[in-house]
């Protein structure tokens, strides 16, 4: 993964249950995984600055497995 481009954080708010994961692309969240229904849910987020997303399917699915992986731990 390209780990300058992805991170992620555990994140709270007042407005939610439980803690969800914020999951940024650069500077710009690309998307949320939620535990307030039974299964993970994803939230995809348009770019800031850009049409459209575009980057390694497989950079995408590994960021996104670390984020769940982190949320459902906590």
């Amino acid at each position: 993964m390209n780990k300058k481009r992805f991170s992620f954080r555990i994140a709270s708010d007042t407005s939610k249950e439980k803690v969800f994961a914020e999951v940024f692309y650069d500077d710009d969240q690309w998307a949320e995984i939620s535990q307030e229904e039974k299964e993970p849910v994803i939230i995809f987020f348009s770019p800031s600055n850009a049409k459209y997303w575009e980057f390694s399917l497989e950079d995408a699915l590994e960021a996104l497995q670390q984020a769940k992986k982190s949320l459902l731990e906590e």
